[in-house]
């Protein structure tokens, strides 16, 4: 590529501004550090390795020699695997000095996103092939890819299983035996709890083993079916009925869930096993009418079944709820400026309270079946004995206090603990059912499907032969019947298939052709025009030639790689450079023609560090033109042979537009084959061949002269745009050669001819180049409404900071915060209490057992071996029904405050993660422009997706069972110690070490969540922008690289998240060495104190501390978990504490009058406004007056002003002085929703909202369909809307994409109409529509707003002459305002200088 001498010299040399060094870390670079390798420093200092960079590339090391250290886990030997000490040195280092991000190892390769998601990818490719995609199972496919792992994790987890049975059925009961006899040697006693509390240990180890491989195998599918869903959807076209928020909600929230399921899944094995040997030990023990008392504990698990059924059925409703409160808050965030604009924050916000409401139901009802299960599930054990020993007293049996406390040991410390990890196995079964369907309807989308060929005449660059296209469309899914709530559990605990449903449910629509019959030959090297109208399937045919639609007949042929430019410039998170370089090779000669031919060069030099300057998402702090030529420079730096040019020069004045086409498409591109959408008719005489089309037809195609000469509707379009041309006295002037052409003197230039100018352009110097190019430099007006034109990045270049990780331990404020929202100390105290009722009820139950064993018998006698033997009996006690009254009553108990805890707690903590997210809302919604510009979407999304899921559904999982674990672990210390008094002194000791582990635990726990946390938000930021630009991934190639940075951002997040989860059984495996070492001592204690320890209570201690290996480590764990859970709420708190909010939107005692404005007359006084205290003044002592119904045009250079002329009428941001009126009512003392309601604003970007054409032009329903129709009929698209299937009820997608850009803008000024506003405000809101809709617009906004006063930043300098005054900015400063014409008559003035330029290079051939 070579621009020619054209170009001016300074190429050679440089710029000043632009950083030629180079650029190694780009965000497409794929990192080595998997492979152990050294990152090495772009430069030794600098802005090469920049700060904005470090945003983007997962893993930055400090400087150029240090690297991340690989994960320990692959170096570990045995030893260390089993008891986790490979993370020891990370807890030291957390608890001395903290964890940042580069203390973090990097993902082990075993796990890594590439190997995992290959290896899935496989199979799910041959379960296709072999099934068929209707029939293929996604659970199939994931358990082939687990099943080696599961299987050796629960066989590990079996066997430890039985090694927990051997304490309390082999060595404890014969401990409380050998209590009861006192002719037995000591060392007996030793020997038995030494080996129960031996193979507690052995238990612990294998246990430990177990979710060693559980916690990686679920990180391994996790991040494989991740990397094998972003795979896919980068595939795709279109995400057809799935929008960005289910997509972010997919990668959020059911990852997480898919994490779960293969790691604690497997444990659900565990619980029949327990069940089985459980019972089968009782009745062995006590006879075959304990299997009464079991009924009770086996017909629990119909109950546990029903209740996981009815778990997924209202998680499945929640999920779909979720689904679209996430997909509209995205939609708002993105759209927040015209929300502001418009007042509409208060509805929008009430619509996502709305959904939120809806949400909270579904979540209600899933906590309360959820909660009364998890109080129900640790009691059910103890009922079970309750029953079991009323039973079988009641059949006339005694019970000994070895075989009472031998059957309690095992219900509470092995078949409670497993019963509690099946229902949570069980909730990770059912969640997983509602996730593979939607996963799996994701991976049975339509891919994009190749159809062209190469052409057998290789001079032919892309040809259609007969062509018809279809764009993908998604299956409409069948419309379910109402069921009654019964027959809706009925339905959730039939068997069926989802995954099958999601394709059977589903009804595929008849596609409708949106190119018919395209005819069309383009060889190499020519410059193709296409024009027509709004709507003509300008943007489908440049889809179709991208391979994005479906060619339903005909045959494509292309030969050479593509470039495109999007009519909505696609503009990605990084450094201006990154923007452009897209993933090629930096070369600084290159690199810098491109920055000239583009005419970025003076953008870069005013932008803070130059082209290291960081990009906001969508080119936040980009104006529209700017951002067009990024996407134009990119495209040119890429060097293709193909070249497919969606209007790009819709967002750029006539000036820059003139540079761009010479200099870009005439010169750069002079060797190139380009078709050139446009709406800009004077650049089509200078190309080889114009395309004309309507309705997805090709009416005229040929030469621009020879289509004149036939005056078919083509001729009609340009004979239409000459006559509005000249009725402005726009003189036309040939760019070539300087002479004027005469309207009625057709050029006759043959296509040759043309081709051969094109390519001379870039080597044909003109005297006057230079000249021209200073005015261009000088008179540019390019810019638009958007505040965030003028947001200034810091010195260093960066725009959007490093998102705040918390440090230290979570604030009692933060708790604080959470009781209040969730009712109040007084309502905490009660659910509390009920905690205490339940708990300390149940553990009285057993201690009611051992004093009735102990004082309720007498002393009997039987006949054994012709012997009178004497034994204890309970039978005998003439207060048997008393006792058996009193433990009879404690099911009671425990079942009503079970029940009752339930309820009131889950109603508290709704109300909490409820309240918090309504505040938030309003909080966010407050919040000024300047918050949504420099923070990322996917940053806020973060809070209102994961974080409120973690504080809807895991933190009060974790609360109750950390209140209901802590109340059971006192209960167990206080009864070893009533029995036991001794066993302080060893509790001392001990306590000393559980507070060590406990407090370095609780660092790094913090830490890694928090890092966690702070690591997502980078992921959903990178799968929006990779959604959003789909098109231009797919037309550069650059699925690679784009798949490559989600992997390196997803594997960063794994690592953290791998640790995280370890850390957890780190303390687990040392907490469960102290409670063995409780057991061991408690054993000891009670062979050496044989004689003073009732037996009956001996057995209470020993089962009891046998209850502690399990609970103790789940306390702890469940503390570190909950305050790391705890997080997200103060995630949430610091964004209610630290965020700024506008003004108030309404101030009572400065209400304007409802009518108000009545004029519209507008008064800048003195204004001076700066976007923040520390920056320069963008608006300088401005002082003009609007009178009433005025029609002003507003131009002025990049920089000078006319943005923030908006954003200060708007009160986007507060003046730093001076004072705005509207009708005399000065706007800083009004509210802001009275302020902005009464304005309005049609902006250049346009903006629709996924719902209905009804719902985008009415979307709180305040008009009749007869006004509807006519503001739509006034904008001329009464027609296109009424073609359609529902009319006004016709669905929009996700950023109005089933219309064009053109149709859209349309959209817009229909909504304003319907607003009518006494002020509008015109932010080049015609820039993508055809010229003769544009003189129709534009007479329809001179009589809808003829009583109006319009204010209008132009690009097209004819809509400005035609404004009543015209307001020059420079530098922030009015330089001019005054009629047009007379403006025009002073030849020195800044205006007369504007028209000039446009005049000298306005050029039509026809």
């Amino acid at each position: 590529m070579d621009p020619g001498r054209e170009i001016h010299d300074a190429v050679d040399e440089g710029y000043v501004d632009v950083d030629l060094g180079d650029l190694s870390h780009t965000i497409f670079s794929r990192s080595n550090e998997k492979n152990d390798e050294s990152r090495r420093s772009a430069s030794s200092g600098g802005w090469v390795q920049s700060q904005s960079v470090k945003n983007l590339v997962p893993e930055i090391n400090d400087n150029g020699e240090r690297t991340k250290e690989t994960m320990p886990l692959d170096r570990a030997g045995l030893f260390s695997f089993i008891t986790y000490s490979w993370l020891t040195k990370y807890m030291k280092r957390a608890y001395k000095q903290g964890l940042k991000r580069k203390d973090i190892p990097l993902c082990s390769t075993k796990d890594s996103c590439e190997n995992a998601a290959q290896r899935l990818g496989l199979m799910w490719n041959e379960e296709v092939k072999r099934h068929g995609l209707e029939d293929a199972s996604l659970k199939r496919v994931t358990w082939k890819f687990v099943r080696s792992r599961v299987l050796v994790n629960i066989i590990l987890y079996l066997t430890s299983i039985v090694f927990g049975f051997i304490g309390p059925i082999f060595f404890m009961r014969r401990l409380v035996q050998f209590v009861q006899d006192n002719d037995k040697v000591w060392w007996h006693g030793a020997i038995l709890a030494a080996g129960m509390a031996g193979s507690e240990l052995m238990r612990v180890l294998l246990f430990g083993m177990s979710w060693a491989i559980a916690y990686r195998t679920g990180s391994r599918l996790r991040s494989a079916v991740m990397a094998l869903l972003y795979k896919k959807v980068i595939r795709l076209s279109t995400l057809g009925d799935k929008s960005i928020g289910e997509m972010i909600n997919l990668f959020a929230n059911d990852g997480q869930r898919i994490y779960e399921v293969a790691s604690f899944g497997p444990f659900i094995v565990g619980d029949p096993f327990v069940a089985a040997i459980g019972t089968g030990y009782t009745i062995w023990l006590l006879g075959p009418h304990a299997a009464l008392g079991m009924l009770v504990f086996v017909l629990f698990y119909p109950v546990q079944y029903l209740v996981s059924r009815l778990t997924g059925y209202f998680r499945r409703r929640t999920l779909k709820a979720t689904d679209q409160r996430v997909q509209l808050m995205n939609e708002l965030l993105i759209c927040m400026k015209l929300i502001k604009m418009y007042a509409w924050e208060k509805p929008f916000a009430k619509s996502i309270k709305n959904i939120r409401e809806k949400e909270k139901k579904y979540l209600e009802a899933t906590a309360y079946v959820q909660s009364a299960s998890v109080a129900l599930t640790p009691v059910v054990p103890i009922i079970a004995v309750i029953v079991t020993f009323l039973a079988h007293i009641g059949f006339g049996y005694d019970l000994s206090p070895a075989e009472g406390f031998a059957v309690v040991a095992v219900m509470i410390s092995r078949v409670r603990p497993s019963l509690n990890g099946a229902r949570e196995a069980l909730k990770t079964w059912d969640e997983a059912r509602v996730i593979w369907p939607r996963i799996k309807s994701v991976l049975s989308m339509e891919e994009i499907q190749p159809f062209s060929e190469k052409p057998i005449d290789r001079s032919i660059a892309l040809a259609i032969y007969n062509g018809t296209f279809v764009w993908h469309t998604a299956a409409k899914k069948a419309k379910a019947n109402k069921m009654s709530f019964w027959d809706r559990i009925c339905c959730c605990c039939r068997h069926h298939d989802p995954e099958k449903e999601v394709l059977t449910t589903a009804i595929p629509p008849k596609p409708i052709p949106v190119l018919i019959s395209i005819n069309l030959i383009v060889p190499k090297g020519r410059l193709v025009g296409v024009c027509g109208t709004v709507g003509s399937s300008k943007s489908s045919l440049i889809s179709a030639i991208l391979g994005q639609m479906i060619l339903a007949q005909g045959r494509v042929t292309i030969d050479g790689s593509f470039a495109y430019v999007s009519q909505q410039a696609w503009i990605i998170n990084c450094t201006l450079r990154d923007n452009i370089l897209f993933g090629e090779t930096f070369d600084v000669e290159r690199y810098n023609r491109v920055l000239t031919v583009c005419a970025l060069d003076q953008d870069i030099g005013i932008l803070p560090a130059g082209d290291q300057t960081e990009i906001g998402e969508r080119g936040i702090n980009l104006s529209g033109g700017q951002r067009q030529r990024v996407a134009m420079a990119r495209a040119i730096y890429a060097n293709r042979d193909i070249y497919l040019l969606d209007d790009p020069l819709s967002s750029v004045d006539s000036h820059v537009g003139n540079h761009i086409f010479n200099y870009c498409i005439r010169g750069a591109l002079k060797d190139k084959t380009v078709i050139f959408v446009t709406h800009q008719l004077q650049y089509l005489s200078q190309c080889d061949e114009v395309i004309f089309m309507d309705r997805g037809r090709i009416l005229d195609q040929g030469r621009h002269v020879d289509l004149m000469k036939q005056n078919e509707r083509y001729g009609s379009l340009i004979h239409a745009f000459l006559h509005d041309e000249n009725e402005k006295n726009l003189i036309e002037i040939d760019v070539d050669d300087g002479h004027i052409i005469p309207e009625n003197h057709p050029s006759q230039i043959s296509p040759e001819t043309a081709t051969q100018k094109r390519k001379q352009f870039a080597t044909k110097r003109h005297s006057s180049a230079t000249s021209k190019e200073s005015v261009l430099a000088n008179h540019s007006i390019d810019d638009e409404l958007c505040p965030s034109v003028d947001i200034t990045v810091d010195t260093g270049g960066r725009l959007v900071q490093d998102e705040k990780v918390e440090v230290g331990s979570i604030p009692m404020e933060t708790y604080n915060t959470y009781i209040k929202a969730a009712g109040g100390y007084l309502l905490a105290t009660f659910v509390f209490s009920m905690f205490v009722i339940n708990v300390v009820g149940t553990a009285m139950s057993s201690w009611w057992l051992a004093h009735w064993l102990d004082v309720g018998v007498v002393n009997a006698s039987r006949i054994v071996d012709n012997q009178t033997e004497y034994y204890p009996s309970v039978r005998g006690h003439p207060d048997l029904h008393y006792y058996e009254l009193v433990y009879g009553l404690f099911i009671l108990v425990i079942v009503l405050s079970s029940l009752m805890r339930s309820f009131f707690f889950i109603k508290a903590s709704l109300r909490a993660s409820n309240l918090l997210h309504n505040r938030l809302l309003v909080k966010v919604f407050n919040s000024p422009m300047s918050f949504f510009d420099s923070t990322p979407v996917g940053r806020i999304l973060n809070i209102f997706s994961r974080d409120l899921d973690e504080t809807d559904c895991r933190l009060p999982s974790c609360n109750e069972a950390l209140i209901q674990n802590m109340l059971v672990v006192t209960m167990s210390m206080v009864f070893i110690a009533m029995v036991v008094p001794w066993f302080l002194i060893a509790l001392f000791l001990l306590a000393i070490f559980f507070v060590l582990i406990s407090r370095v635990f609780r660092c790094a726990l913090r830490d890694l969540k928090r890092l966690e946390n702070v690591s997502r938000s980078p992921i959903y930021s990178h799968v929006t922008a990779s959604i959003s630009g789909l098109n231009t991934i797919h037309a550069f190639g650059k699925e690679k690289e784009f798949v490559s940075k989600f992997m390196n951002l997803f594997d960063e997040n794994s690592s953290t998240f791998f640790l995280f989860t370890c850390s957890m059984r780190w303390l687990a495996v040392r907490l469960d060495f102290i409670a063995v070492c409780i057991m061991g001592i408690t054993g000891g204690l009670v062979v050496g104190l044989r004689g003073m320890i009732p037996p009956a209570f001996a057995g209470l201690s020993l089962a009891y501390a046998g209850q502690l290996t399990g609970i103790l480590q789940n306390t702890v764990r469940w503390a570190s978990e909950t305050e790391s859970r705890f997080t997200s709420v103060q995630r949430m708190q610091t964004s209610l504490q630290t965020l700024e909010s506008e003004g108030p939107a309404v101030v009572q005692e400065r209400r304007p009058p409802k009518d108000w404005p009545q004029r519209g007359s507008i008064l800048f006084s003195n204004v001076k406004m700066r976007y923040r205290p520390n920056l320069p003044l963008v608006l300088n002592d401005v002082s003009f007056h609007i009178r009433p119904k005025e029609k002003i045009g507003i131009v002025g250079r990049t920089g000078s002003g006319k943005s923030s002329l908006g954003v200060a009428l708007f009160r986007l941001v507060d003046l730093a002085s001076g004072l705005i009126e509207i009708d005399g009512i000065n706007i800083s003392e009004i509210g802001l929703e009275d302020l902005r309601s009464k304005l309005s604003i049609i902006p250049q970007d346009p903006v629709l909202f996924i719902g209905t054409v009804r719902y985008n032009l009415d979307p709180f329903q305040k008009y009749d369909d007869d006004v509807i129709w006519e503001a739509i009929e006034r904008t001329n698209m009464k027609e296109k809307i009424k073609a359609l299937p529902g009319q006004l009820d016709s669905a929009v997608i996700e950023n109005g994409e089933n219309f064009s850009v053109g149709e859209r803008q349309l959209l817009c000024m229909a909504r304003a109409l319907l607003r009518h506003s006494k002020i509008l405000l015109l932010d080049e809101a015609t820039a993508a529509i055809d010229t003769q809709t544009d003189t129709l617009v534009q007479k329809t906004l001179r009589e809808a707003f003829e009583d109006c006063t319009i204010l209008t930043i132009a690009h097209r300098l004819n809509t400005v002459i035609e404004c009543d005054r015209v307001l020059v900015l420079q530098d922030g400063v009015v330089v001019e305002f005054d009629n047009p014409l007379v403006l025009l008559a002073d030849y020195r003035s800044s205006f007369a200088g504007m028209m000039a330029a446009a005049q000298d290079r306005n050029h039509l051939s026809v």
